[in-house]
């Protein structure tokens, strides 16, 4: 498994952080497209991902607005489930528990848990 980012999303399995790896623009376009509404315009740009534990600039909206991201970078936590507030309403509102993400917290949560 790759480096989880601190929602549980793998960054090795996310397409824009694939994209940016990959320095692939005509990929960065096609997921800016996919990733559009009418509320929200996307740019190639803003497929840009180092993933969460990254100190490189962050030139993605998508990255820039993640209300997880901003709360687990004051906190010295490798991802939420070392959070000792988790699952917090932040995870319970963006994480559901049907997900792929969710399920690697929960896992990582319980390793953790086997070692307090």
């Amino acid at each position: 498994m790759g480096e989880l980012a601190f929602c549980g999303l793998n960054c090795a399995e996310c397409p824009v952080f694939q994209a940016t790896q990959n320095r692939d623009e005509v990929h960065k376009r096609w997921l800016a497209a996919e990733y559009s509404s009418e509320e929200l315009c996307l740019s190639t740009k803003d497929m840009t991902c180092y993933g969460c534990h990254s100190q490189q600039r962050l030139e993605s909206r998508m990255c820039q607005g993640c209300q997880i991201r901003q709360c687990a970078t004051k906190r010295p936590i490798e991802n939420c489930a070392h959070c000792p507030e988790y699952p917090c309403l932040l995870i319970m509102r963006f994480v559901s528990t049907e997900t792929d993400a969710r399920v690697a917290l929960e896992l990582e949560r319980e390793r953790i848990s086997i070692f307090a």
